[in-house]
């Protein structure tokens, strides 16, 4: 005889009665979200000017920036939803220590974040931001 068990298992045969309240219908490819991490690279580029270039990554959900520097950038969206632009520091780049970041511009150990960045703000914002803390870093 199986021991006995408090746990009770239940085969669901049909759909509940009152489901969730779930999204009736779907966005239009582009209206939920209007631009890309790769377009934000892009923008990015354009911002600092000659000498510099961007690439989207698979998907568009990573992008490239790449310029004067031996250092290269890479904009991701980390597990909790923000914007991140990773980079390793090379000694030959000869940056500033301590970096004056821009306003709403926050360090972690692999670069930096924007914590309060959203779609809302839009292409241009983000760009804008994301250029001023490239200059910071790079002393430019």
């Amino acid at each position: 005889m199986p021991e006995h068990n408090d746990h009770q298992t239940v085969a669901i045969t049909e759909p509940p009665q009152n489901p969730p309240a779930l999204r009736m219908g779907f966005p239009a490819p582009g209206v939920e979200y209007p631009f890309s991490v790769g377009d934000i690279a892009y923008a990015t580029a354009r911002r600092l000017g000659p000498g510099w270039n961007a690439d989207a990554g698979y998907w568009g959900t990573t992008g490239s920036l790449w310029g004067p520097y031996t250092a290269c950038f890479t904009l991701l969206i980390d597990v909790e939803g923000d914007l991140c632009m990773a980079y390793d520091v090379a000694a030959s780049d000869e940056w500033p220590d301590t970096p004056q970041l821009p306003r709403g511009v926050q360090e972690f150990p692999a670069g930096l974040f924007l914590p309060e960045a959203c779609v809302t703000d839009g292409l241009d914002r983000i760009a804008d931001q994301l250029a001023a803390a490239v200059r910071a870093i790079t002393g430019t």
